[in-house]
């Protein structure tokens, strides 16, 4: 007997704006609003560039910190389907502030299996307190040799969020931080990504594991679904250890309508205060 085993789904088309060679300087220069207001609309891919139906979406920040100061961003990803310049926003506030460079291990990533038409032109813009230069690294994927095998959200919601960042949480020192609600579901969700930054004019060497739950907020009724690891350096940069969120079986979970959603850290000493966390969740 032989069993039937089934295929994945694979990719055969992809467009990014990461540049024809190598650099440290991949991706797109956006400038972020000041005084935590929003940025111009800033493009990364044109209605000639989605040549396929959009099935995922990679965006990477890098380069939006500086040594002794704070340098909060919010990142929002438009979408024109005409292909022009007027913009929805399709995923918004994805907290990601204190970027390091690419010379510095552990920028920031995110991955969303969600849909754009082709045709269709992408921007993003990023809210802040002062004009900074960030670096925005996207890569779109498309023709899915298996659609069934590979969903795709419809739309996103976004939890935690506050008017410059996110909403402050503190990690416990070499044990687990009390669990802080972010808000609560209205509609289905199974797909994870959680931004975060440290607001701070100073930021150690330290190490966080920084965690998503749901439930009733307890230690003992709240269920751990997701969990990244938080690398921080004396630049005052905000970086990734652990890049655990990119993988499928990290950020996949499905969490019904009607729960609470709740952030927790454990850092390795006494952390830092000034941590913030906004977890987007993608549906439909």
């Amino acid at each position: 007997m032989v069993l039937y085993i089934p295929n994945q789904s694979d990719s055969v088309w992809s467009y990014d704006n990461w540049g024809a060679n190598p650099s440290a300087t991949m991706g797109t220069a956006v400038t972020s609003g000041t005084a935590n207001a929003e940025g111009s609309w800033t493009q990364v891919a044109s209605s000639s560039n989605i040549a396929e139906d959009v099935s995922g979406i990679y965006l990477q920040v890098h380069t939006g910190s500086a040594t002794g100061n704070v340098r909060p961003a919010l990142i929002d990803i438009g979408v024109d389907p005409a292909g022009g310049a007027s913009y929805t926003q399709v995923i918004g506030d994805i907290l990601s502030g204190f970027t390091p460079s690419l010379t510095v291990a552990g920028n920031r990533e995110f991955f969303f299996p969600f849909k754009i038409n082709k045709g269709s032109s992408v921007a993003v813009r990023i809210q802040g307190m002062y004009a900074t230069s960030h670096r925005v690294a996207v890569r779109f994927y498309g023709r899915v040799s298996r659609p069934e095998m590979f969903p795709k959200g419809q739309y996103s919601d976004t939890f935690g969020v506050t008017n410059n960042g996110g909403t402050p949480f503190t990690p416990g020192n070499a044990a687990d931080g009390s669990w802080t609600l972010l808000g609560t579901t209205t509609r289905p969700i199974w797909w994870w990504q959680l931004g975060y930054q440290i607001w701070n004019t100073t930021i150690t060497a330290e190490y966080t594991y920084i965690e998503l739950g749901y439930g009733d907020g307890t230690a003992t009724g709240t269920q751990s679904f997701f969990k990244m690891m938080h690398g921080g350096t004396t630049a005052e940069t905000v970086g990734l250890a652990a890049q655990t969120h990119l993988l499928w079986l990290a950020a996949y979970y499905a969490v019904p309508a009607g729960a609470n959603i709740y952030v927790r850290g454990r850092c390795n000493n006494a952390p830092d205060s000034g941590y913030q966390a906004v977890a987007i969740g993608i549906g439909g």
